[in-house]
């Protein structure tokens, strides 16, 4: 597999940077993969809401992706905003005569976010009919949903039975997407394995514009990578995520940070701080290149931490049970650890408690106390480490990011730990009981 893989994004313009094509392409990016695009549509639209577009014809739509492939066939396809049935047709077209076995997401894009329409007329039934049978993805909203199955979804239990019935519309798999239910929202995929649900987190009041097309976007990308559905899906909300949590607001409206911010502003540096990184490797001295959360070196591969690094523990108690994790990656591969990891730079350490723990339990935290802090020596270096309970979260534990296997076990029959800070922090638990 090319390890940047290309993908074809085919939709409509955004002004505003923030969704379409515009999203499309720096989600791919930020992924590490490369975006070529074929135009739908010109809109006129801010982070507010859609003002007017214009379509492009479908002779032309289809032109621009056969000119893409003349390049070289991309390792996957992504379509948003395809604004009528004859585009649609033309699509589908190129797809089965030049893209057959190329992984598609189809992200049914009808309406905005905002309430805007962004097609012609409805567009049910020439989806269904072209792209829903060529779709290895399919990633519909509330709305899109209902639009598609004609029943009303507006809970978990219809989100299921709404999937259901989009599957056997002839998707491989559909992965309906519940920002819009009340309360938390929760997002459910639907493969020839079942369903799989994943918690969400309201994390900033108020909509985020190009939510819908950077998360098609992620995951049309991770699968031209070659990841599973499932593991595509799952690293691609957690990207989501990561640019909501980085969202920052216009005049009218919130737009999502697909990027990490600028770095120090002009007049702002400070060279004499002492995590000032490097410029050369100390193993080969090549030169650094910037990576998050650590700058990497290309030539020997060293990881530049600092020193001590600070990481977090996490603690999730059931009853008289501990949630241990299953370390898949060295050090320690395969040997039992509590949950955890480190502290990204910027970050503070409940933040870095809540991510790590979303990203190797997927549960979402309601509460978490800091207990108590501590140090040890690893093949890292130095560590500070900042041990934080979980006193209350919201899902199923499920292994994800460097853990292979969730496993609650008995506080006295919990075994020697991969690393001995963690032995330390399960003895102390044992003395307060």
């Amino acid at each position: 597999m090319n390890s940047r893989p290309v993908i074809l994004h085919t939709g409509g313009t955004d002004p505003s940077g923030g969704a379409g094509l515009a999203a499309d392409l720096k989600t791919t990016a930020a992924l590490g993969g490369h975006g070529c695009i074929a135009v739908t549509a010109v809109t006129s639209q801010n982070s507010g809401g859609v003002e007017s577009w214009m379509p492009i014809p479908p002779d032309m739509i289809a032109a621009q992706m056969n000119a893409t492939c003349d390049d070289g066939i991309p390792q996957g396809v992504k379509t948003g905003m395809l604004g009528s049935s004859a585009a649609v047709s033309a699509i589908s077209e190129v797809i089965r005569n030049r893209l057959k076995g190329v992984p598609l997401v189809l992200d049914p894009v009808m309406v905005a976010g905002s309430g805007d329409g962004l097609a012609e007329t409805s567009l049910e039934k020439s989806l269904t009919e072209h792209l829903l049978p060529l779709a290895t993805l399919v990633t519909p909203n509330l709305d899109e949903a209902e639009a598609f199955t004609g029943m009303r979804v507006r809970n978990r239990g219809q989100m299921e039975e709404a999937a259901l019935r989009i599957r056997e519309m002839g998707a491989e798999s559909v992965l309906l997407k519940g920002g819009h239910l009340q309360g938390e929202p929760w997002d459910v995929l639907l493969t020839e394995r079942g369903f799989k649900w994943f918690p969400g987190k309201r994390i900033v009041p108020g909509k985020v514009h190009g939510t819908g097309c950077t998360l098609a976007s992620a995951c049309a990308t991770l699968l031209g990578a070659g990841y599973s559905v499932e593991e595509a899906v799952n690293n691609s909300l957690l990207y989501l995520r990561g640019a909501i949590t980085a969202s920052f607001s216009r005049k009218l409206g919130i737009l999502p940070g697909h990027f990490p911010g600028m770095g120090p502003l002009p007049g702002r540096n400070n060279r004499t701080a002492f995590y000032e990184t490097p410029r050369f490797c100390p193993a080969c001295s090549g030169e650094l290149a910037a990576a998050k959360p650590h700058p990497i070196c290309p030539g020997c591969g060293l990881v530049f931490y600092r020193n001590p690094l600070p990481a977090v523990i996490l603690v999730l108690r059931d009853g008289n049970r501990v949630l241990l994790a299953k370390r898949a990656f060295p050090p320690a591969a395969g040997e039992w650890c509590l949950p955890g990891g480190f502290i990204d730079l910027g970050e503070s350490p409940l933040r870095a408690a809540e991510r790590e723990l979303t990203e190797e339990t997927s549960l979402i935290p309601e509460r978490m106390i800091l207990t108590g802090s501590l140090s040890d020596l690893t093949e890292y270096g130095s560590v500070v480490l900042f041990v934080y309970e979980a006193t209350g979260w919201r899902g199923t534990p499920s292994p994800a990011d460097d853990v292979a296997e969730l496993r609650w076990v008995e506080l006295d029959r919990v075994p020697a730990l991969a690393f001995s800070a963690h032995d330390r922090v399960i003895e102390s638990i044992r003395r307060k009981d």
